[in-house]
């Protein structure tokens, strides 16, 4: 016969605070590895006035209890009550509790719009080393949120405050405007046209049309729906965590934005009238790791609670956090599908002469204009091989066999000038890791400045998804980064690569702005490397005629090394590459690629 649990709460507070008990349905003798049975169910227990103390009863015999504040429900305490620990059973609420709930949501607002700052970084590399072996997480939460500048912060209450974020409307109260965005081949088309507006206040969200009548919204795991919508009916949205500094204001400007869908049309809401710029394209997938890092955190911590409850130990969790993280990251691309629709679309970013061998002869044409006063026979003949091979490397073997005979009458100006076609070597030395650090260079730099500049009148070339093909030629030397790698989280790298075939931009702006990146970002020389191999492995077919029919000499190409060489820095000598031309033209990109990775690889 189960005996009741009783637990008593005094509240120190000047302010009211209710008790809930959270269990999760999940049963502790067949564990689930699906994420979504961990969704904790909030059971309200009762409300503790100011300054007051209250005993609650449960059948429960171990009972884990949140205790929020009552004005806004943020999460203050988590506590543990079990039946057969006295000493577990009557517990405060101190103002610091208060100040540490406090103190877990000013993280989380941080972590989740600026998912690539270094201190977002350490948090996912934080859950993915020890999703193994949950007994490790609460110290080394709390040691990781003590050390940058959360101290009292652990794994409970900051789980418990993720869970407040994503399911309660309390966070970002206000007003905001609805529009329809469409897009094309052409570009992003910024809507101008108001469809709606969704008020919150006071826990609630309601969506009223243009015109019609007012509807109430439900809010659970991010998405905030009508009632039985799907992403192809009614409102479909799930909300990311922004802050605004794209759109001129600083990062402390945090709100929330909305993406999805209405009526099966992509919708998106944020808190100001007239979008400038479309957020809406990235925003969902540049925050798909934050995502991942917190459901798989929160899984893994409720099934660790629910393991212990039941007198169990963590092998199981061990046995299965892989399996947990890949039902993960299904479930987000699931949600991605309505929330980022815009990161599929362009041609696939398929790199060139992926696994083909390509044997082409070259004709060079020969001018002869010098000053001679000799009788003597001319015949050239120059054979060039090019051997491309774009596996992991493009290798271009030039042999120039000249065998010269001069017949030439007196007085005759004869000029021999030989071009030869430039030798590019994408060979990169990636170390593991490399693929990670490419893509949170790239991604910090976009989510913190660069993208109003990259995305304005783009034309989509690539799709943002798809870079991961060319990535993949790179899984044998990263395999740990390329092993579960998600076509979401290459799309801040799509967008670079995008902005780069954009020829509607100068040349010498996009290498100026490619070199704002290699500033921002003090990326190494391994990792600009791959920043360049990635461009050149990219299909493009104005791109890879201009390569293709470019001509000039060893000495011409090194010409241009040198000028970026005498370049400060990298960030200079890129802007020198943007600068250089040959004969009063312009470096193609992919030729200035070329001169690039001679640059790279001569430091």
């Amino acid at each position: 016969m189960a005996t009741t649990n009783h637990f008593t709460v005094n509240n120190k507070l000047d302010k009211a605070v209710i008790v809930y008990t959270t269990m999760t349905n999940v049963n502790p003798d067949s564990p689930s590895t699906n994420p979504e049975d961990y969704i904790p169910t909030y059971t309200k227990m009762g409300t503790v006035s100011s300054n007051g103390s209250q005993e609650f009863s449960t059948d429960e015999s171990i009972a884990r209890v949140v205790v929020v504040r009552e004005s806004d429900q943020l999460p203050v305490k988590v506590s543990v009550a079990a039946e057969w620990d006295p000493g577990s059973q009557t517990f405060s609420v101190e103002s610091t509790d208060e100040q540490i709930g406090e103190s877990a949501w000013s993280y989380y607002k941080i972590y989740s719009s600026q998912p690539y700052n270094p201190i977002s970084l350490q948090f996912n590399e934080l859950v993915s080393d020890n999703a193994s072996d949950p007994s490790t997480l609460d110290d080394k939460t709390a040691t990781f949120f003590d050390d940058n500048g959360y101290p009292g912060v652990d794994y409970a209450i900051f789980t418990s405050v993720t869970y407040w974020a994503q399911n309660q409307l309390y966070a970002f109260p206000g007003t905001y405007y609805c529009y329809e965005p469409a897009s094309s081949t052409e570009g992003f088309i910024v809507p101008k046209t108001q469809t709606g507006t969704i008020v919150i206040e006071n826990g609630t969200a309601t969506y009223t049309p243009t015109g019609g009548a007012a509807v109430t919204l439900n809010y659970y795991n991010s998405q905030l729906t009508s009632p039985g919508a799907t992403p192809n009916s009614g409102i479909y949205l799930t909300s990311v965590i922004r802050n605004l500094v794209w759109e001129g204001k600083s990062e402390s400007d945090i709100t929330w934005a909305f993406v999805g869908s209405s009526g099966g049309d992509q919708m998106i809401a944020q808190d100001y009238q007239n979008p400038a710029l479309p957020w809406y394209s990235i925003a969902y997938d540049m925050v798909y790791g934050v995502y991942f890092s917190v459901q798989l955190y929160m899984s893994i911590n409720a099934a660790a609670d629910m393991l212990k409850a039941a007198g169990k130990g963590m092998q199981w969790i061990g046995e299965n956090a892989s399996k947990m993280a890949g039902n993960v990251r299904d479930w987000l691309n699931k949600t991605g599908d309505s929330a980022g629709p815009d990161s599929a679309m362009g041609d696939d970013a398929d790199p060139v002469n992926v696994d083909v061998d390509t044997d082409t002869d070259i004709d060079i044409d020969v001018d002869i204009d010098v000053d001679i006063d000799v009788d003597v026979d001319v015949d050239v003949d120059i054979d060039i091989d090019i051997d491309v091979d774009f596996g992991v490397v493009v290798d271009v073997d030039v042999d120039v066999d000249i065998d010269v005979d001069i017949d030439i009458d007196e007085q005759t100006d004869v000029d021999i000038d030989t071009d030869v076609d430039i030798d590019i070597d994408t060979d990169v030395d990636i170390q593991p890791g490399g693929v990670s650090a490419l893509l949170n260079k790239v991604g910090n730099w976009i989510m913190t400045k660069a993208f109003p500049t990259l995305i304005e009148g783009a034309a989509i070339y690539v799709a943002f998804q798809t870079v991961d093909k060319i990535l993949g030629a790179w899984k044998n030397q990263d395999e740990k980064d390329m092993q579960n790698l998600q076509p979401r989280q290459t799309t801040g790298l799509g967008v670079l690569i995008n902005y780069m075939f954009n020829t509607s931009v100068s040349i010498n702006e996009r290498w100026d702005t490619f070199a704002d990146y290699v500033s921002e970002s003090q990326a190494d020389t391994t990792t600009l490397e791959m920043n360049i191999a990635t461009i050149l492995g990219t299909g493009n077919t104005t791109a890879d005629n201009e390569l293709n029919s470019w001509r000039w000499s060893s000495d011409d190409e090194q010409a241009a090394v040198n000028a970026m060489k005498a370049g400060a820095n990298d960030a200079a000598a890129f802007q020198n590459l943007g600068n250089y031309q040959y004969k009063g033209k312009d470096l193609p990109l992919k030729v200035g690629c070329g001169v690039a990775m001679k640059y790279l690889k001569g430091k």
